[in-house]
């Protein structure tokens, strides 16, 4: 670390440390392995207490950028924030947003076809073989509502399959975290209990030509066919949000008006 660094003022020191450490990584193109300086190095660099850069590197740990280990052979090591950690702190600006299925889809229908014409050339044969094995977990599912909630997360999972061999690490993040919004409002909303045949049967017809499409390694192919399910993902969600809702206000309403009658 730069012998120069200028001494930080007094306010909020721990959070001006872990920016400072941040940009540090970041100048020094410092990588997943790489070690940060020692504890004790770290307090004369920055001139403040042991407790302040103890505080600062366990930001730094929550976050999810360092990993931070006991002992003489112990100390800061620069690590890759995973995938879980980086989505579940964003997940909770939107915890209480409540997005609706035209806004997720508004999103979803931009980027999902971008996004899959970017994996084409790096999706193995076990990615195909995990891909056939959540169409067929699709299949003749049973009509009850563990099996229909099952049956609708396979379905968002055949393409995180796809997002996780995304070349482009932002479309790679956006679409998987967007999945994991639909699967969290699939289960909060309860919109398994609804059997949907035609949904099944549309989702089953995209997901094996969207296979097809990337066993040939064809983009165009690939890319035509994830809009048109995109756009039809986006008009069932809508209405089996609307359809879900009106059970939920129907329901409610009869609670009141039992309750009224007793």
């Amino acid at each position: 670390m730069p012998a120069n660094t200028p001494r930080l003022a007094r306010q909020k020191l721990s959070d001006q440390i872990v920016d400072r450490v941040k940009w540090w990584l970041m100048s020094e193109s410092m990588r997943p392995g790489d070690r940060l300086p020692q504890e004790k190095d770290l307090v004369d660099l920055f001139g403040v207490s042991r407790g302040t850069i103890r505080e600062a590197l366990k930001a730094l740990e929550v976050q999810g950028i360092i990993r931070v280990s006991a002992g003489r052979a112990g100390g800061a090591v620069v690590v890759e924030v995973p995938y879980e950690t980086a989505a579940n702190l964003l997940g909770n600006y939107f915890y209480f947003k409540d997005l609706g299925a035209d806004e997720i889809y508004a999103m979803r229908r931009q980027v999902e076809p971008e996004m899959a014409v970017t994996a084409v050339e790096h999706l193995t044969e076990e990615d195909f073989a995990r891909m056939q094995e959540l169409i067929d977990a699709c299949d003749n599912v049973e009509d009850t509502p563990e099996a229909r909630r099952m049956q609708r997360l396979n379905e968002l999972e055949f393409h995180n399959v796809i997002a996780r061999r995304s070349s482009n690490s932002l479309y790679s993040f956006n679409c998987r975290f967007i999945n994991m919004i639909l699967a969290q409002q699939v289960t909060v909303k309860k919109m398994y209990l609804v059997r949907q045949q035609e949904i099944d049967r549309e989702n089953r017809e995209a997901h094996v030509e969207l296979l097809a499409a990337y066993r040939a390694r064809d983009a165009e192919r690939v890319r035509k066919a994830m809009t048109r399910h995109m756009s039809q993902c986006s008009c069932h969600l809508t209405d089996l949000e609307a359809v879900v809702e009106k059970r939920f206000f129907n329901a409610t309403a009869g609670d009141q008006m039992g309750s009224l009658k007793r």
